[in-house]
């Protein structure tokens, strides 16, 4: 965490970072000409909030999704399992419901994960954190976009876009669960406008 602690103070809390996190965004930002192939577009990530990730998981290491999907594309326990169990340590586990939580377990106000698929054009940025709005999609669409933010409250920390093959949407997030949680939980972030900076150097 101290790359990440590091960076965020040479940096103007207004500056917006892409994020590096680990070599997972090489494999994540698939050809959008190969099929049946998901792509990732490169994350948004709030530098005033850098703080956020050090305490995000506490201080159980759990924390809410919360899905908005006009056409019920996957369940919502399917967006959770999908999530869980990745990134840097420490590692969450993501629940649905209150009601899933473990006998000493409790949530972090206010700090969950919103998943909208198909979302309208005015959800992105705060918008996707206060008032998130899942559309539907044409029925001869071949690929669904979907919008995925890590929020304190109604300030997005971290975004992303992804597109899904329709034809294999569930198996897909399955998939790529891994590779979301590690670019909307980076451990190292990257200063597009620093030219001292390469693309694979730590700490920029």
């Amino acid at each position: 965490m101290r790359i990440l602690f590091n960076a965020s103070k040479r940096l103007s809390p207004r500056v917006t970072l892409r994020v590096l996190a680990g070599g997972v965004l090489g494999s994540a930002l698939l050809l959008a000409g190969c099929g049946n192939i998901t792509t990732i577009e490169p994350p948004t990530y709030q530098v005033n909030d850098v703080q956020t990730f050090k305490v995000y998981g506490a201080p159980n290491q759990i924390m809410m999704v919360e899905v908005h999907d006009k056409q019920s594309s996957v369940s919502p326990e399917t967006w959770a399992s999908a999530l869980s169990g990745h990134g840097f340590p420490p590692r969450l586990d993501f629940i649905t419901d209150a009601t899933q939580l473990g006998p000493n377990q409790v949530l972090r106000d206010g700090y969950r994960v919103v998943v909208v698929v198909s979302p309208s054009q005015a959800t992105m940025g705060e918008k996707i954190c206060t008032t998130p709005e899942a559309t539907d999609y044409p029925a001869d669409t071949t690929r669904i976009p979907t919008r995925i933010a890590f929020c304190a409250g109604d300030k997005p920390i971290s975004e992303l876009r992804a597109n899904f093959v329709k034809a294999d949407f569930e198996q897909q997030v399955t998939n790529n669960g891994g590779s979301i949680i590690a670019q909307l939980f980076p451990r190292e972030i990257r200063d597009d406008s620093d030219r001292r900076c390469g693309m694979f150097r730590a700490g920029c």
